[in-house]
């Protein structure tokens, strides 16, 4: 995870991406309309009129868009869920097990000067425990509401972090109402093994952050660019 004195050697990271390089062979994986390449490439994927494409080293993820870069930890991009010509401005990732945003820096870099807002919210979801894990994604949910990050320093943000009285906001349930949306949708082997509860939430049933959203936006100082994104990240179980 980035610390403060990692600053400085991110950007010269981000930078290195549009420098010419020596030839070298690379990985490239198709995800729907985004590509994929590891190690970064000095080649960026357009996708309609939007330039997007998302490239790891080590631990951290750089997601490309036009002439500027975001950077956080821990992340991949979410098969079947990306499509830049339906929505360009829209990117979904999933964080690897067992990493969190919360705590991270969060670096936006661009080749000139630019102003940018970030604000993020939090999505809770109900969850069977067990082999495997059942998230509820289709269900009742909890919403945070947008909270804006103070920078750092500029273009360098810190995610929130949550309380555990956060993490367990959910609308009110009965035992019965998720009883039978399992019985529904997950058939009897996985409603049986919340037959006996008497509460929600209570064992095998637990809350948990399941999604993160991040807006991004602002201008590019240099050359008028607006920038208007949304990170939608979701959080994996295992």
């Amino acid at each position: 995870m980035k610390t403060y004195y990692l600053m400085a050697a991110l950007l010269p990271a981000c930078y290195a991406c549009h420098s010419p390089a020596p030839p070298k062979q690379e990985r490239t994986v198709q995800i729907d309309t985004m590509e994929l390449v590891a190690p970064p490439s000095s080649e960026a994927t357009r996708v309609a009129s939007n330039e997007v494409s998302v490239a790891n080293t080590d631990s951290t993820t750089y997601i490309r868009f036009g002439s500027s870069y975001l950077s956080l930890d821990w992340l991949q991009p979410t098969p079947d869920h990306n499509d830049f010509e339906l929505r360009p401005d829209t990117i979904y990732l999933t964080l690897q097990h067992p990493h969190t945003i919360e705590g991270q820096m969060l670096t936006f870099t661009s080749p000139g000067n630019a102003k940018i807002s970030v604000s993020q919210r939090y999505e809770t979801s109900a969850i069977i425990d067990g082999n495997p894990i059942h998230v509820l994604k289709h269900w009742r949910h909890y919403k945070s509401d947008w909270e804006p990050l103070i920078p750092e320093a500029d273009n360098f943000f810190i995610c929130k972090k949550y309380t555990r009285e956060q993490k367990n906001q959910f609308p009110v349930t009965s035992p019965l109402e998720l009883q039978q949306y399992v019985f529904k949708h997950l058939g009897k082997d996985i409603s049986s093994k919340i037959a006996a509860i008497s509460s929600f939430p209570q064992a095998p049933c637990k809350v948990a952050i399941s999604r993160y959203y991040l807006k991004v936006s602002g201008i590019l100082q240099h050359s008028s660019e607006n920038i208007n994104k949304l990170l939608i990240i979701d959080v994996a179980f295992k």
